[in-house]
């Protein structure tokens, strides 16, 4: 009688054993499947070539699975000037807007325009608003505060300063000589024409619409002491390598290659 409860116990448990095995087996599975993508995609943004990375610098992949397009969101939606924030607890990626978030923070009235971060930065390098040219003024998140980060050249030199959105504050300021010397446009505002312009030109130039064209690269940049646009696109079996002047718009070269 023993022996027979014995056998009966030890049939149970191995049982049971057997069941516990199998079902870390199915989870050991499910969570290591393999799955086949298609790599090695490209993203452009406002017709600019585009390449995501994580917050250590490293570039990171796009692919394609079953139709889809899987892309890092963070690099993406900071790209494209949203705020990314992820919650762990409720285990979802948050989206906002920077309108949104300013109003979550108490109204964009308490924070400065960019036009004001603009007066901070030149007062404190001790230049003239006819005298310089601004490359960059863009509001952003860092260390969970707005800050400006402005960004210009006068004279022979190269301004860069991070302010403060909420105070005013200059957090970093940073002053680079060049070899060249930068001359202001003759209109003396120290604006230069879109990158839309610069694209503008160069199709018309080319003959093509902007339906039939894929721009590979639009980029402003400093030439011989003048700020300049590189646009680069193709279209067809042709490509297309532009330099255009930033501050009148003239077209300072061309280039035109046969596509493999």
């Amino acid at each position: 009688m023993k022996r027979t409860e014995f056998w009966k116990g030890f049939s149970v448990g191995f049982a049971a054993l057997m069941l516990l095995v199998c079902l870390c087996m199915t989870a050991f599975a499910a969570s290591n499947r393999t799955i086949e993508i298609e790599d090695g995609i490209g993203i452009s943004i406002n017709g600019a070539v585009f390449i995501p990375k994580d917050v250590a610098g490293k570039q990171v992949p796009v692919f394609i699975y079953n139709g889809t397009t899987y892309v890092p969101v963070r690099a993406i939606g900071e790209a494209m000037g949203l705020d990314v924030q992820y919650d762990s607890a409720k285990q979802i990626v948050l989206l906002t807007t920077q309108d949104r978030v300013l109003a979550q923070n108490g109204g964009s009235g308490s924070y400065i325009t960019d036009d004001k971060a603009k007066e901070i930065a030149l007062k404190d390098a001790g230049v003239k608003t006819e005298a310089a040219i601004f490359l960059k003024v863009k509001l952003e998140r860092e260390n969970g505060r707005f800050q400006y980060d402005v960004e210009f050249y006068s004279g022979s030199s190269e301004y860069e300063y991070k302010i403060d959105a909420a105070t005013g504050k200059i957090l970093k300021a940073d002053r680079e000589l060049e070899d060249f010397i930068v001359t202001p446009p003759a209109s003396g505002n120290g604006e230069t024409i879109s990158a839309e312009r610069a694209k503008e030109i160069a199709l018309t130039n080319a003959g093509i619409s902007v339906n039939n064209a894929v721009f590979t690269k639009v980029k402003l940049d400093w030439d011989d002491g003048r700020p300049e646009y590189e646009v680069e696109f193709y279209a067809g079996s042709m490509e297309y390598e532009y330099e255009i002047d930033a501050r009148t718009g003239k077209i300072i070269s061309q280039e035109i290659d046969q596509r493999d």
